[in-house]
């Protein structure tokens, strides 16, 4: 079920793009606002990044199989490391326009514009706290690319508002308001790739994990008579999971089925655990040492 919320919000935000994509691509066009042409531009970007991500969410979904053991988590990485880039990609064409139009003023923009563009701002900051809500609730880092994409879209929207405003009502001289405005707002969306990046290259690097779950799995651990203690706890994600790698120590003298026994003990009451969303635990037994 929370597969199916998070895949039908990926759908939803990938219809919005490209209707938002062709109302400012029109609009630009007609109104003279090249500003708006090249956020128009960079919302073709989204769509691009929506695809990308609602195929994450999909492939996240698949279970465990043969060749995939761990699941198909990891395809949100891929996807959000992808989104993030498409970011980029967005920032540089947004660039690119801006400067061209620096250089080769084209006139006042429009006063039509300015409705139509409030209206694009105001869905896309819907956009972005109805995804971010949701991401945050099913822990979803695909979906909260997808989020963030809204947000920085809507702060170059409103950067272009911003510039349009000024050249309309300031009168002559002052038409490349909205393309110094769109420059301007490149930085903000570089800022949100790399808020994107980072996490994903952590996952798909099997970066460790230093939270909440260590604490709660020793605490789990010394609950259960005959672990003398855990020797090393490695958590790292998989999508929206965790696995966790123990070493747990038990007395020397304990059989190979008795320590295999507390094992699986140890492993059963973690996976059952939806605090920590452990996916996977591996164990090791080894002989406890007093030091």
């Amino acid at each position: 079920m929370r597969g199916d919320i998070a895949t039908r919000l990926g759908a939803v935000s990938l219809v919005s793009n490209i209707s938002f994509a062709g109302v400012k691509l029109l609009v630009g066009f007609i109104g003279n606002s090249f500003a708006l042409v090249a956020d128009g531009i960079e919302s073709l970007a989204d769509i691009l990044s929506s695809v990308i991500v609602l195929s994450g969410l999909r492939v996240s979904r698949k279970q465990a199989d043969h060749e995939h053991p761990y699941g198909h988590g990891k395809a949100e990485a891929i996807a959000t490391l992808l989104a993030g880039i498409g970011l980029i990609v967005s920032a540089a064409i947004i660039a690119y326009h801006a400067i061209h139009e620096i250089r080769t003023p084209q006139g006042v923009p429009a006063l039509f514009t300015v409705p139509v563009l409030v209206a694009i701002i105001i869905g896309k900051r819907w956009l972005y706290h109805t995804l971010s809500k949701h991401a945050h609730h099913e822990d979803s880092m695909a979906l909260q690319a997808e989020a963030w994409h809204h947000l920085s879209d809507s702060l170059t929207s409103l950067g272009v508002l911003g510039g349009l405003v000024i050249a309309i009502f300031a009168g002559p001289g002052y038409e490349m308001a909205d393309d110094l405005a769109a420059l301007g707002v490149t930085l903000l969306i570089l800022y949100n790739a790399v808020r994107l990046i980072r996490p994903a290259l952590d996952e798909l690097m099997d970066r460790r994990i230093e939270d909440h779950r260590i604490e709660a799995i020793e605490k789990i651990a010394s609950e259960i008579e005959g672990i003398e203690r855990l020797e090393t706890v490695t958590v790292r994600r998989s999508g929206r999971g965790y696995v966790a790698e123990i070493h747990m120590e038990v007395q020397p003298s304990l059989t190979v089925e008795k320590s295999h026994h507390l094992s699986h003990l140890l492993k059963d009451r973690l996976l059952k655990d939806d605090d920590l969303k452990l996916t996977h635990a591996v164990m090791h037994v080894e002989p406890f040492a007093r030091k």
